[in-house]
């Protein structure tokens, strides 16, 4: 498995030229998942390693600057970068940040999480740069991605298994939802 440093993916995020508003929000991204990491790694869960989610939370948005300016799909095309940078599981978080291919009840009652749900749950929970509940982001994805019907009926879906996720996750921790932003290290990956 090859994981790429926290440095190498500053030099990614630099190398496909990455907003720097992009940045911010993978940063806090990433800070999410440590903290979800970190908790739940107290709790005895059953995790991949600690570097391939920072790593996955990092580069999520690898494409998303390309992506505004060519109009194509970040979350594949930011797979297809992490591939050819030879980093396959960081792809596969990449891939599964906006939809998640489904749940794993049996699995979270065993206390086992991937990377995956990690990045999707963590990114479900950043507006820009700032830390929100899942309703205040599912009410933004609506306000700047939903122009049909059937985009909001997708979307709604996306969130309510993302709310469903979350309470697998806060079921094994001793904190609730609401309390993230003030348990976040403000300090990591500046």
């Amino acid at each position: 498995m090859k994981i790429p440093s926290i440095s190498q993916c500053f030099s990614h995020m630099k190398e496909f030229g990455m907003y720097d508003h992009i940045r911010e929000h993978s940063l806090m991204v990433t800070r999410v998942a440590e903290l979800m990491y970190r908790q739940l790694a107290a709790q005895g869960a059953s995790l991949p390693p600690k570097e391939l989610v920072i790593a996955g939370a990092l580069l999520h948005d690898i494409a998303k600057s390309k992506c505004i300016k060519e109009g194509c799909q970040h979350a594949q095309v930011g797979e297809a970068i992490c591939l050819d940078l030879g980093y396959p599981e960081v792809a596969e978080m990449v891939r599964n940040h906006v939809n998640l291919p489904g749940l794993r009840p049996q699995a979270y009652q065993r206390n086992s999480f991937t990377g995956p749900e990690l990045v999707y749950y963590s990114d479900k929970r950043v507006k820009h740069d700032g830390i929100v509940s899942l309703d205040e982001r599912l009410a933004y994805i609506l306000e700047k991605y939903s122009d049909n019907p059937e985009w909001d009926k997708n979307i709604h879906a996306n969130f309510r298994m993302c709310a469903e996720l979350e309470g697998f996750f806060f079921s094994r921790l001793d904190f609730a939802p609401d309390e993230v932003a003030a348990r976040i290290d403000q300090t990591l990956f500046c």
